[in-house]
């Protein structure tokens, strides 16, 4: 009854003030909506749809992002893979060597400990040498110095002519 009631003041009175504010409303508001629904249904539809497809392109990079990202941790692993087998091979290589190196400065050692102990019985028989040979001549010559000095006390000149002439037979006759 009120729309019946609003329309026909209209129509009689011509354009005015309507003191039925809820039923003025209610008609504006059935207005507002039709109009919404048959302008705006296409638009906020689209709208809608606008979104749907952003949502869905945002969630496709993301996927992608996290594709990439996945792809890039796996490379990563692998590589630390990769690096801890040549880290460990490295390792292994460098102890080899160093045991190698070990075992060769110790056999150059006793090596050189040998050619030490070669030249130092080398060096210890030679000065043996010598000094038995400076020994031998100092005893030959204190030998020589105690002869003459014994011929000296009992050489008389008698005893030296039966010596000079016992050399004398003895070397022609």
């Amino acid at each position: 009854m009120t729309l019946f009631y609003l329309a026909t003041e209209e129509t009689a009175g011509g354009f005015g003030i309507t003191s039925d504010i809820l039923g003025s409303n209610v008609i504006n508001l059935v207005v507002i909506i039709g109009l919404l629904f048959v302008y705006g249904g296409k638009f906020i539809s689209n709208l809608l749809t606008e979104r749907r497809n952003r949502i869905a392109e945002e969630i496709q990079e993301a996927e992608n992002t996290a594709s990439l990202a996945a792809k890039a941790l796996a490379e990563g692993k692998e590589n630390l893979n990769k690096a801890q087998a040549t880290a460990k091979q490295i390792k292994s290589d460098a102890e080899s060597t160093a045991e190698k190196l070990r075992a060769e400065i110790l056999a150059q050692g006793q090596k050189d400990i040998e050619r030490m102990r070669a030249t130092a019985v080398q060096e210890l028989d030679s000065e043996r040498a010598k000094v038995v040979a400076g020994l031998r001549k100092r005893i030959a010559v204190l030998a020589l110095e105690k002869a003459e000095q014994q011929l000296k006390e009992t050489l008389t000149d008698e005893v030296q002519g039966k010596l000079i002439s016992r050399a004398v037979d003895q070397l022609g006759g």
